[in-house]
C-alpha cells in the first residue's frame, strides 16, 4: 500500500453550496441504510393474506336484489363499491378495528397518508371474512409475494458500519465497494417497485402484480407514487402520491432538465417499501446510465449515509489492496449522482509519479448538492495528481454515489436513450384497473383543473338504451330509473372485470375506457349477455336493449366534475358510431379491430358459429362531423327478440328463481 500524504487537504474553487433539507428517512442509529426487517415485512404479508377480497369492483348484484344499494351509500364515483353485493354483516369481523390495522401499518412511511383515506379504504377491504368461498377476481398471490421476499433478502449489512466520530471516515476496499453496489442491483427491483419490470422478471401477470400492491398500499406496506419519466435521464422527474398533483412542467430532480408533462403514457407509477421494511437513507432515485456512458467511467462506489455523519474512504491508485480503480490520468472528470442530487466536476492537473503519495480530497456532499440556478457553476474539485484518497461525509442523508467519468458531451453521459429504457407501469393503465378503482377511485388520479394530458391510444366504448324516451313516459320515472339503476350495475360489473374505467354516465348512457380492444370486446359481450337478468320491461313485456359503440385513438383528458373525461375525435366518433348502431348491437369500428391481433381473435371469439352473437356485415358509416367515411363491423345478440320460453334453460330457470324471491 502507498502511503497517504497527512498535508493540507485540497478543497473545492468556486462551490456552489444548496443545502439539502433532508425529505428522506430518518436515520436509524446502528443501522446500515439498505437493510430489510423481514419478519415486519412477513407481518405485513400475513396481513393481507387474511384480508378479505371480494370483489369490490365487480360484485355487481346478478344474483341478489339489485335495488338493495340505494341507501346509505357513499360517495365512491357516483357509485357506491358495495351496491347490490350479498354481503352479511354478520359474516364480516373486524381484528383490533380498522383504525388500529390501518392506522400503525401505515406509519412512519415516508409518504404520507391521509387519515380519511386511510380508514375509508380500509373499510372497503381489510376485514376478515368466515365464508372463504366467496369469488374474487385476484386472490391472494402467494407466490408473488415469495419471490418479493427473495429480493427483499438481499438487503443485508455488508459492513458499512457508522463511526461515533462524525469528522472520521472509515477506510474502503474493492471487495467492500463492490458488495454494496452489489446489493444495490439486488435490489433494484423493489427500490423502488416497478411493477411492469418486476412482473416480467418475476414471470407474473402485470395486473395481478398491480393488485397485490394495490391491497399493500392499503395495509401500509407501500406507498404509491405517480412519476413521470424525464425526456433525458429517464428517471423520476418528480413525484406524487396523488396524480392530480403531477405539474405541467418541471425540472428533474436529477438532472435538472425541464420536462413539459403532456402524456399519460409518460407518467410512471411506483410503490415505495414502507421504511420500516426497507430502511433506505437516500434523496432521490438513482438513474440508469446508457451502456456509453458507462464505458466512460474511471471509478464507481457507493458511500451510504449513517445517522452519526462518519465518512468512508475510497482510494484510486495506492495499490491492489485498496485500491478501487487505478490512478487518474490527467484532465477532467465529471462526478455526477442524481440519488444526493449532486453534479460536479474533478479536474487532474498531473501524471501520479512514483513517489507521489495520494492526496486526500475531503468531501462533504452537501456541498456539492447543485442547485441549478441561473448563473450558478458547477463545483470543481482539483488534485495536483490522479492518486487520490477521497474522504466522502454523507451528511445530507442520502446515499451518495462516487461516480467519476472522463468529461464527456453532457448529452451522451447523462441522457439515456429510449431503447435502453426499462419497462414501466403508465398511469393509463393503472386508472384502468378494478382494484385501482375500487379502492381509491378517482381519489388519487383526478387531475388538477386547466392541466390537460394526452393518451396515446385509449379504446372508448359508449352506449344507450333502446327507446328509453318511451319507458320513461310509460312507466314514470321511479320504475324506469329502478330498470335503468339495475342496467347500470350490468354494465359496470361487466366493464371493472375486464379492466375497464366507467368515465361517466350521460343520463342513461355510459361511457367506458379501456387499455386494449379485447378487453373492451370481451366486457361488451358479457355486459350484453347479462343485461337480461335486470328484468323485462312492464311497458311491453320485452328484454331491455342497448346499442354499443368502440372506437380507440389518441384523446385528451381533461378533469371534468371531479373525473377525468375524454376529449377530442377519437370520442365523438366513438360517440356517432354507437348511435349507429341497431338495438342488442355493438359496432367496433375497423381501427380496433386493426390495432392488435388480440382485439381480432376477440372479435372471432364472441361471433363464432354456435355462440350467442352473430356478426353483421362491415358497415360504412358516415358520421356527421367526422371527415370520410368510417368502417365498422357488429355483431348483435341472437336473443334479443325471443321470449322466455326460447331461452335456454339454465337462463330461464335463473329468471324464475328470481321471480320467485319478489
Amino acid at each position: 500500500m502507498r502511503n497517504i500524504d497527512s498535508a493540507p487537504e485540497f478543497f473545492m474553487h468556486d462551490v456552489d453550496i444548496s443545502r439539502n433539507h433532508g425529505h428522506g428517512t430518518v436515520p436509524v442509529p446502528g443501522r446500515e441504510s439498505h437493510t430489510a426487517d423481514l419478519k415486519e415485512f412477513d407481518r405485513y404479508v400475513e396481513i393481507m393474506k387474511q384480508a378479505d377480497r371480494q370483489d369490490q369492483d365487480s360484485q355487481w348484484d346478478v344474483e341478489g336484489d339489485a335495488s338493495n344499494g340505494d341507501e346509505g351509500s357513499t360517495d365512491h364515483g357516483g357509485v357506491s363499491p358495495y351496491m347490490g353485493m350479498d354481503i352479511n354483516m354478520n359474516d364480516v369481523t373486524f381484528e383490533g378495528g380498522v383504525e388500529n390495522i390501518v392506522g400503525d401499518l401505515s406509519s412512519n412511511n415516508d409518504h404520507e397518508f391521509s387519515e380519511a383515506s386511510r380508514l375509508g379504504l380500509a373499510e372497503q377491504c381489510i376485514f376478515i371474512h368466515k365464508d372463504k368461498s366467496k369469488r374474487t377476481q385476484y386472490p391472494f398471490n402467494s407466490k408473488f409475494w415469495t419471490y418479493f421476499r427473495s429480493i427483499l433478502s438481499n438487503a443485508k449489512p455488508v459492513g458499512f458500519y457508522e463511526l461515533s466520530n462524525p469528522n472520521a471516515a472509515a477506510l474502503k476496499g474493492p471487495d467492500e465497494a463492490s458488495n454494496f453496489l452489489g446489493k444495490l442491483r439486488a435490489i433494484s427491483p423493489i427500490n423502488p417497485i416497478q411493477p411492469a419490470a418486476i412482473a416480467k422478471e418475476g414471470g407474473f401477470n402485470e395486473d395481478e402484480v398491480l393488485a397485490e400492491l394495490f391491497y399493500g398500499t392499503v395495509v401500509g406496506l407501500v406507498a404509491m407514487i405517480f412519476a413521470p419519466e424525464c425526456v433525458k435521464c429517464g428517471s423520476a422527474v418528480m413525484d406524487t402520491d396523488i396524480m392530480g398533483r403531477v405539474p405541467s412542467k418541471a425540472s428533474c430532480r436529477g438532472c435538472n432538465e425541464p420536462n413539459v408533462i403532456e402524456s399519460l403514457d409518460k407518467i410512471k407509477v411506483m410503490f415505495l417499501l414502507n421504511s420500516d421494511v426497507l430502511y433506505i437513507l437516500a434523496e432521490n432515485y438513482a438513474c440508469t446510465p446508457s451502456a456509453e456512458s458507462m464505458s466512460h467511467t474511471a471509478a464507481i462506489a457507493a458511500v451510504p449515509a449513517n445517522s452519526t455523519g462518519s465518512g468512508y474512504s475510497y482510494c484510486v491508485g495506492t495499490g491492489n489492496d485498496t485500491e478501487i480503480a487505478p490512478a487518474l490520468d490527467p484532465g477532467k472528470y465529471r462526478m455526477h449522482c442524481p440519488i444526493a442530487k449532486t453534479d460536479n466536476y474533478l479536474v487532474v492537473e498531473r501524471e501520479a509519479g512514483d513517489k507521489d503519495r495520494a492526496v486526500k480530497l475531503r468531501i462533504k456532499v452537501s456541498d456539492l448538492v447543485c442547485s441549478y440556478k441561473k448563473g450558478k457553476q458547477k463545483a470543481v474539485l482539483y488534485a495536483p495528481h490522479g492518486r487520490i484518497q477521497f474522504d466522502v461525509f454523507s451528511d445530507t442523508n442520502s446515499l451518495f454515489i462516487l461516480w467519476v467519468q472522463k468529461d464527456k458531451d453532457d448529452k451522451m453521459l447523462i441522457h439515456l436513450p429510449d431503447e435502453e429504457r426499462a419497462l414501466f407501469t403508465t398511469a393509463a393503465r393503472v386508472i384502468h384497473h378494478p382494484i385501482f378503482n375500487a379502492l381509491f377511485q378517482d381519489n388519487r388520479a383526478t387531475l388538477q383543473r386547466n392541466v390537460v394530458l394526452s393518451i396515446s391510444n385509449v379504446v372508448l366504448v359508449f352506449t344507450d338504451i333502446v327507446d328509453s324516451t318511451k319507458l320513461y313516459a310509460s312507466l314514470g320515472d321511479g320504475k324506469a330509473f329502478t330498470l335503468v339503476r339495475k342496467h347500470f350495475q350490468v354494465l359496470f360489473g361487466a366493464f371493472t372485470r375486464n379492466g375497464g374505467r366507467v368515465v361517466k354516465t350521460i343520463g342513461d348512457a355510459v361511457m367506458a375506457s379501456f387499455t386494449s380492444g379485447r378487453a373492451a370486446l370481451m366486457a361488451v359481450s358479457e355486459a350484453m349477455e347479462l343485461l337480461p337478468t335486470v328484468g323485462r320491461r312492464p311497458d311491453n313485456n320485452s328484454f331491455l336493449e342497448i346499442r354499443i359503440g368502440i372506437h380507440s385513438g389518441q384523446a385528451m383528458i381533461v378533469p371534468l366534475n371531479g373525473v377525468n373525461d375524454y376529449f377530442g375525435q377519437t370520442a365523438n366518433i366513438a360517440a356517432r358510431v354507437q348511435s349507429a348502431a341497431k338495438a342488442s348491437e355493438c359496432f367496433v369500428t375497423e381501427t380496433v379491430l386493426e390495432s392488435s391481433e388480440d382485439a381480432r381473435e376477440a372479435y372471432t371469439e364472441i361471433t363464432r358459429l354456435g355462440s350467442s352473437f352473430k356478426a353483421t356485415p362491415l358497415a360504412e358509416l358516415n358520421l356527421k362531423g367526422v371527415a370520410g367515411k368510417v368502417h365498422a363491423r357488429g355483431f348483435r345478440w341472437l336473443l334479443r327478440s325471443r321470449r322466455a320460453s326460447e331461452l335456454s334453460s339454465s337462463f330461464t330457470s335463473y329468471m324464475d328463481r328470481r321471480a320467485n324471491r319478489g
